[in-house]
This record gives C-alpha cells, sequence and structure tokens, in this order.
C-alpha cells in the first residue's frame, strides 16, 4: 500500500485555531503537530522558546 492511500491529512479545530493531524489508516493513529497544540495553548510569542526547552 502506498503512503497517499495510508495517510490522510485531517485539520481539527481546538479552540477555533487550526491543529494539524495526519491519520495512519492502516495502524489506526492520529499524529498530531505538537507545535500547533503549543501554539493553541500558550501565547505564540512564546512558542518557539518553549519548543527550544524541549529539545534539549
Amino acid at each position: 500500500m502506498d503512503n497517499q492511500n495510508k495517510m490522510y491529512l485531517i485539520n481539527k479545530i481546538f479552540n477555533n485555531e487550526t491543529i494539524r493531524t495526519v491519520w495512519d489508516k492502516e495502524e489506526e493513529k492520529y499524529f498530531i503537530s505538537v507545535v500547533d497544540v503549543v501554539d493553541v495553548l500558550v501565547d505564540r510569542k512564546r512558542t518557539t522558546k518553549i519548543l527550544e526547552l524541549v529539545k534539549k
């Protein structure tokens, strides 16, 4: 099975913001953009700093 039939991009709405997610049909799992979630939960100006700390 090729990836085009396996993975589906689905945008979810949370607090009127878009969260990018991908649905893996084979594994029946969602993969969610951490950057988008952090953006929604905290002030966007702080997102980059928070993600830099998480990477360390």
